[in-house]
């Protein structure tokens, strides 16, 4: 399979700040949660409840205020992450291109090429590159261990079989029934508390090899399904939605506290880097299975005041949470405004693992070592996000958007990062310049792998 060769990123340069020694190579443990806001977590300006946990990464780790997830909705994000491809290279647009995503035989994902350095590699819960006449649970295939593996979704709390719809059994979804509170009899456990579970098992299990653990949490996502056990923390929402959504939050923040428990009873925490990232931004109250009594259209989390919302190419849509903490690198708070994404885990982690990609592999991200151990800063950056009738090309403070919905604009970022005031037609030589680098990726790429229906 041919890959389309056109530079997603380009002009790249870093700005080097101070040097270090090179530590040996880290464990990594990427969690990967499913629909957290840009503005949830505290050390974000959070105020809907306490993530303590994950403001402890942050308060001795680097906080990412430009991190980008590559896509707005979960399939694609998980493509591009695993595969350091713009997912479009593949002809995955959108969710319903991931019932037929096929990788390249010759192009390994991440936990492959982590692999080749010596790491044993697993995934606990949410995968997504799923393919049913490919393989319809090929997370087997790429990771040595595998948990509670789910394709999209699934029920937080177990059934009268203490069976989680939508967990290691190969549906493609949950029962999709929000506003359920739990444990409806003693001994249930709740999916998070599950995976948080399971990570801290493998952690234990692995703790003499070098290992890659990707926890991907489906918290928040749909269902909505709470922890009573929160209740008394939560009397200060109103929404229904809201208090389910801000227990979830809740439970995947003492699951990372769970994590770092694990890694520092086991003598793992000073050699082990832990990234925290959301996959998009926060959902609006539109999918299946709501009661009646809730109001549609409700924001589940919080953007911080950027425009859109999961599933837009706006920045609430595609601007994530984005944390690194590794206590052999850094032990005192970083910000850093370099805009970054997704694409540039593949080669930033080979790079620390100590191994490159094949020399034949295609990636579209950026190593960011440099960045990580030396404090440097990047400048002049272009990122793009395809979905075919819509997407976004940033290039520096510019940001060029469109829709069918909304059309075409061009914002430009570090004035206005609400995106608030369109400036094409003081800067139309800027949006036509971004607008044909649109195009001319549109024709290099293959179409959609599922077929659409015209609109």
């Amino acid at each position: 399979m041919s890959l389309p060769v056109l530079v997603i990123s380009t002009q790249l340069a870093f700005i080097k700040l101070e040097a270090r020694a090179e530590p040996t190579k880290p464990n990594i443990i990427l969690i990967f949660v499913d629909d957290m806001g840009y503005g949830d977590p505290g050390c974000y300006g959070g105020s809907l409840v306490p993530t303590p946990h994950i403001d402890a990464l942050a308060a001795t780790g680097l906080r990412f205020t430009q991190g980008y997830s590559i896509s707005p909705v979960c399939g694609p994000s998980r493509v591009g992450l695993l595969s350091g491809l713009q997912p479009s290279r593949l002809g995955v647009y959108w969710n319903p291109d991931m019932g037929a995503v096929r990788m390249p035989e010759s192009h390994p994902i991440l936990p492959e090429a982590l692999r080749t350095a010596g790491y044993t590699t697993g995934l606990v819960g949410k995968w997504n590159l799923n393919n049913p006449s490919w393989d319809p649970m090929p997370a087997h295939n790429y990771f040595d261990h595998s948990y509670a593996v789910m394709v999209w979704e699934g029920d937080y709390w177990p059934d009268e079989q203490g069976r989680y719809k939508g967990v290691d059994d190969r549906n493609y979804g949950s029962s999709k029934q929000s506003g359920l509170w739990g444990p409806n009899r003693a001994g249930d456990e709740y999916l998070t508390d599950r995976l948080s579970r399971h990570a801290c098992e493998f952690i234990a299990e692995q703790k003499d090899n070098p290992f890659f653990l990707m926890l991907a949490y489906n918290a928040p996502h749909s269902p909505l399904h709470g922890k009573r056990a929160h209740r008394n923390q939560l009397e200060h929402i109103q929404s229904e939605a809201l208090k389910l959504y801000a227990s979830m939050v809740i439970a995947m923040d003492e699951g990372v506290g769970r994590v770092l428990e694990t890694l520092k009873a086991e003598g793992l925490r000073e050699k082990t880097l832990i990234l925290f990232i959301s996959d998009n931004g926060p959902a609006l109250t539109h999918f299946k299975g709501m009661p009646p009594s809730w109001p549609r259209g409700e924001l589940l989390g919080s953007t911080a005041g950027l425009r859109g919302n999961k599933g837009t190419f706006y920045e609430g849509g595609i601007r994530v949470p984005f944390i690194l903490n590794w206590p052999a690198v850094m032990t005192e708070p970083r910000v850093n405004h370099s805009p970054i994404t997704t694409l540039d885990l593949y080669p930033t982690l080979c790079a620390i693992a100590g191994t490159k990609p094949r020399s034949h592999t295609q990636l579209d991200g950026l190593d960011l070592s440099p960045l990580i151990l030396k404090q440097a800063h990047l400048t002049d950056r272009r990122l793009l996000w395809f979905s075919g009738d819509s997407g976004a090309v940033r290039d520096g403070n510019w940001k060029f958007y469109f829709s069918p919905k909304d059309g075409a604009s061009l914002f430009n970022l570090d004035q206005d990062p609400g995106e608030t005031n369109d400036r094409s037609a003081e800067a139309p030589e800027i949006a036509t310049q971004l607008a044909t680098y649109i195009e001319a990726w549109r024709e290099q790429i293959p179409p959609p792998v599922t077929p659409r229906e015209p609109r």
